[in-house]
């Protein structure tokens, strides 16, 4: 069965309960790990208020070093649009992976981070000329390609969608691989 949440009250619940607590942040293709860490040098950095929001692992010991936990939690919850999601929180740590159960069609970066698709897979699984067509299928100089994985151009996209301003119905949920160039 699938449960819709909306994680932004537990995470900025979380983020405040670790603000200045040794914590820690793992990631992989598809899952993100935040928590409590007790072994960690480092601490959770937590601002949300009228000048933004600031999420950051940063050094306990003052010195100069950080990972920029907004950034990387954005990227994945982009790369895991579409695809079905398990969730594991509480007040010390959120554990946020694809469910190994649904099986996804895998992409690679192929330029940039544009990921090329053949025609075959662009009619089959993007369903290009449907009204059932992926909102990330694009096509250009070097043929079709999947813009999901593309950031900057994923988000826009997504506005768009949001807006009803594009014939493409569906958000995609194919996967990303890695890195091929040579395909």
């Amino acid at each position: 069965d699938t449960i819709m949440v909306d994680l932004r009250d537990y995470l900025f619940t979380l983020f405040e309960n670790l603000n200045g607590i040794p914590s820690s942040m793992n990631t992989t293709m598809d899952s993100i790990v935040i928590c409590a860490d007790n072994t960690s040098n480092r601490v959770i950095t937590y601002e949300n208020d009228t000048n933004g929001m600031l999420i950051m692992l940063t050094n306990a010991d003052g010195s100069f070093g950080m990972s920029n936990i907004h950034a990387y939690l954005s990227d994945m919850l982009q790369r895991l649009n579409g695809q079905n999601i398990n969730v594991s929180v509480d007040d010390k740590g959120i554990t946020i992976a694809h469910d190994p159960e649904e099986k996804l069609f895998g992409v690679y970066y192929t330029r940039c981070n544009c990921c090329k698709i053949s025609e075959d897979t662009v009619k089959s699984v993007c369903k290009i000329g449907t009204s059932d067509c992926c909102i990330f299928t694009s096509v250009g100089s070097d043929g079709f390609e999947c813009l999901k994985f593309d950031s900057s151009t994923a988000r826009m996209l997504l506005d768009r969608f949001s807006k009803k301003e594009m014939n493409a119905s569906r958000i995609g949920n194919c996967a990303i691989l890695g890195r091929n160039e040579s395909i």
